[in-house]
């Protein structure tokens, strides 16, 4: 007796394993997962870079800053945000995932050492040294979202 086939089910075969693997590799290396990467780095760094209002007290009652000070990390942290050429020149070679992976791993980096400091899990870096840390977390929203 033949056995009946419930409507809207799909035998396990081998063909549809494959299937899925193949969909599988095509949403890792298509082009929606760079714009979701792109988008979920934009996102970070823009909310940190947006929220500096919120953590500059921090910064002044743990690093001992004053206002002048404060003034100068958020001049670098609007010259971070806005400079992006280097971003731009690198996307031109390379495929979207590098630059994506550059812009992540400049916002870690640079978010990371400023919450090391303020949190003192390191010792107290120069104004100098803050400063580029906080240009370097802000660059990265500067990466360009991949073209479709």
């Amino acid at each position: 007796m033949e056995e009946m086939a419930v409507a809207g089910t799909v035998p396990s075969t081998d063909s549809n394993r494959t299937g899925m693997k193949s969909l599988a590799v095509q949403i890792l290396t298509g082009r929606w997962l760079m714009v979701f990467a792109a988008i979920l780095v934009m996102f970070v760094a823009a909310s940190a870079t947006s929220m500096f209002g919120l953590y500059s007290n921090a910064l002044k009652s743990s690093l001992g800053y004053d206002q002048t000070t404060l003034n100068l990390l958020g001049f670098f942290k609007d010259l971070g945000a806005n400079v992006g050429v280097i971003f731009g020149l690198i996307n031109e070679v390379t495929p979207p995932w590098v630059v994506l992976s550059m812009g992540a791993a400049m916002s870690l980096f640079g978010y990371l050492v400023i919450w090391l400091a303020v949190s003192g899990k390191i010792a107290k870096p120069h104004v100098w040294q803050m400063c580029l840390y906080i240009c370097i977390g802000s660059n990265s929203q500067a990466s360009p979202p991949p073209e479709l």
